[in-house]
């Protein structure tokens, strides 16, 4: 039975500056779109990057709409239609997708996870976990919305506000306790998230990336900080890499009560020891509240120590036993597009990584690098119409770190790939060894025939992503794929 608007307007009662009401009536649907408004909706006006919602009011009265969420001042009144001036319209939008779909997020535990690096590894940590604890979750990740006998797809990492109320009715109509999800910067800053409160969240880290959007670092960590800040239940739990400099400043600020620092550093609540990286994993000791874990996990790299040490220890503070997170970890977890391997019969080591910052780059090259017998050989690109100052950035690192660079296109979007890596190579000294091939495919092609035994290829930047978007049309394509062809 639908609900009536009357009950819609109690949720925005803290943001709500003026209204205009025009009777009640039971409410249809709730859009931000004017394309999708029908009878008896309402329309929420939304001024985005790109279009101003509120230029399609007329437009949405005339399909159906009934009431109006506006936060800017409306040219005309249409008699039998309400209006409703808010502080925020993207917040108003979150707060009634919620009351439409019954706040679902309140009727299990939602953790989160946020940073800029390893957010999508620690929540597939986290569900491995909580499944073998026998605790039944859904997953909201950049790879894909899954729950027990369902996955999609993902669009993006932390859905439009209607897309996250709809994921958490069905994650919580499939019996899940508990939903998992990736908290984007994006998704904060815009309230996409709307009142949903978190019984734990864990801080990776934060370096240079999405300054398209944010402009600067500042306001990238305030829009990472409003988890920890608005969005948290009384009790609960905030777990920060506080060897992040920036993880170090949310712990010193954070006022939850329960907040967790880890890291390398001595002085930290929860201490990593790394024993050894090899081949075959990384093995460590994670040292916490009188408990000893001793990690052997077959994920490699430092980074990812890190990305297991923040599970390990939310899970533990949720009452997970530690004798279970330890042989979860132990165990062989898939993690789309981080650092799949792929094995040539003359032993060279090929892996696909998402990572397309710089900071991720090199995470993985230093890693890589521990693993290496002779040389890295990186291919990697820039999106287009992202954030441009990180390309130079990734150049510099490929350089520093590989023995030798193909700069090539990731997903260029409306840009030219060629000015894309122009850009890239400007970080790149002209004494390093690259070379410049815009054709993705190729650059593949062209890495994997010049490595001999011995060597290791990093393809990175799009990971589990299987699709290269040029000129708003999204064409198939999967590095993963793209080495399998090759190695057959």
């Amino acid at each position: 039975m639908d609900k009536y608007f009357s009950e819609y307007i109690d949720c925005l009662e803290q943001i709500v500056v003026s209204s205009r009401p025009s009777g009640d009536f039971p409410v249809g649907g709730i859009s931000n779109n004017s394309r999708k408004i029908q009878n008896s909706s309402v329309f929420v006006a939304i001024q985005g990057a790109g279009k101003d919602g509120h230029e399609f009011i007329e437009s949405a009265i005339d399909s159906g709409a009934k009431a109006i969420i506006h936060s800017k001042d409306v040219a005309t009144y249409r008699n039998g239609v309400g209006y409703i001036r808010v502080s925020d319209s993207y917040s108003a939008y979150a707060r009634l997708v919620e009351c439409f779909y019954d706040f679902p997020s309140r009727l299990m535990k939602v953790l989160g996870v946020t940073g800029t690096n390893g957010k999508t590894s620690s929540v597939y940590l986290l569900r491995s976990i909580l499944d073998a604890a026998g605790l039944k979750s859904g997953i909201i990740t950049t790879v894909c919305y899954e729950w027990p006998g369902h996955s999609e797809a993902a669009a993006r990492t932390t859905p439009e506000a209607s897309e996250i109320q709809r994921i958490f009715s069905d994650i919580h109509s499939a019996g899940c306790s508990h939903v998992i999800m990736e908290a984007s910067s994006h998704a904060l800053d815009q309230n996409r998230i709307g009142t949903a409160k978190f019984a734990g969240a864990i801080f990776t880290n934060l370096t240079g990336d999405h300054l398209d959007y944010h402009k600067d670092m500042e306001s990238y960590f305030n829009a990472k900080k409003i988890l920890f800040e608005n969005h948290m239940t009384v009790d609960g739990i905030v777990v920060i890499n506080a060897d992040d400099p920036f993880g170090r400043r949310l712990a010193a600020e954070t006022k939850n009560a329960d907040c967790i620092r880890f890291g390398k550093d001595v002085n930290n609540d929860a201490i990593i020891s790394i024993r050894r990286i090899t081949p075959r994993g990384t093995e460590f000791d994670l040292s916490f509240e009188g408990q000893s874990f001793h990690i052997s996990s077959p994920l490699i790299g430092e980074h990812n120590a890190y990305n297991i040490s923040g599970v390990a220890i939310l899970a533990y503070k949720l009452g997970v036993k530690p004798e279970i997170i330890q042989e979860t970890l132990g165990k062989p977890i898939e993690i789309p597009g981080r650092l799949e391997a792929f094995h040539t019969k003359n032993n060279v080591s090929i892996f696909v990584d998402y990572a397309h910052s710089d900071d991720a780059l090199q995470r993985v090259l230093e890693a890589l690098m521990k693993l290496k017998e002779k040389r890295i050989i990186c291919v990697f690109g820039c999106g287009g119409d992202r954030d441009r100052t990180k390309r130079p950035r990734m150049g510099a690192v490929s350089a520093k770190f590989a023995d030798r660079t193909i700069v090539t296109s990731d997903n260029p979007r409306t840009e030219k790939p060629e000015d894309i890596i122009a850009e890239i190579v400007k970080g790149i000294p002209s004494s390093a060894n690259f070379a410049e091939v815009p054709d993705r495919r190729e650059a593949i092609r062209q890495a994997i025939s010049e490595a001999e035994p011995g060597d290791i290829v990093l393809i990175a930047g799009k990971g589990h992503e299987d699709y290269q978007e040029i000129n708003g049309i999204q064409h198939h394509f999967d590095d993963r794929e793209e080495v399998r062809r090759l190695l057959n």
